[in-house]
């Protein structure tokens, strides 16, 4: 039987990892923000060499499942790279987070780059802005509007795949539960309360999200 007191002794040991696992989200949705956007600008410019490079980079962290790019790196790569070898559980995890999730980001971002109409562009142009004035007064302000909601799915996907660093031993949200359920064996009531948890941090940034959105549809 589904045990409720010890259900909700659980949450709150669960909730103690929210910090290692908000830590790992955050430190990949910054060098995947950064990712995303340098390939997406690749790509709106078609900038030769590099742009086959990056579209052969999209194409392969999203077709390939996260758990085998992680392990790839972390006990693959490890064999021939002291570098790899040497990196901590958490750097490892946040790595392959930023770069998969970075490929997703540059999608989304080249998308509301290629939303903004060319004849505003050629308008701005010759009402004699420079290309920087451009970008930054006719293309940032709709692209960034355009671009946040799909960003915002990113980072929510990322905090839920960051539930694999637990794969690696790193104590977080998933790896709390492992513990505990392997002292209990009571794992319904553990995963229930990882569900939870889950539940109630990605329901936090999805009502932020919803904010942001408001906000950015007044101000344009």
């Amino acid at each position: 039987m589904f045990d409720v007191s010890y259900f909700f002794s659980v949450v709150p040991k669960i909730f103690l990892k929210v910090p290692v696992t908000l830590e790992i989200a955050l430190i990949a949705t910054f060098f995947s923000l950064v990712l995303g956007i340098l390939i997406a600008i690749i790509s709106y410019y078609q900038v030769p060499i590099l742009n086959p490079l990056c579209k052969f980079l999209v194409s392969f962290m999203r077709g390939t499942p996260i758990v085998a790019q992680l392990y790839f790196f972390y006990f693959g790569l490890a064999v021939y790279s002291v570098l790899v070898r040497d990196m901590t559980p958490i750097s490892a995890v946040a790595f392959v987070l930023s770069v998969n999730v970075g490929a997703f980001m540059s999608e989304s971002i080249r998308g509301a780059l290629m939303s903004v109409e060319e004849g505003q562009k050629e308008a701005a142009l010759s009402l004699g802005m420079t290309h920087f004035q451009v970008v930054y007064r006719i293309v940032l302000p709709q692209a960034i509007r355009v671009a946040i909601p799909p960003l915002f799915n990113d980072f929510i996907n990322l905090i839920k795949s960051s539930s694999l660093a637990f794969m690696l031993g790193v104590p977080d949200i998933m790896g709390a539960a492992r513990t505990e359920g392997s002292q209990s064996y009571r794992y319904f009531e553990v995963y229930g309360a990882v569900m939870l948890v889950y539940w109630v941090v990605i329901s936090f940034f999805d009502f932020f999200r919803k904010i942001v959105e408001k906000r950015l549809k007044e101000a344009y």
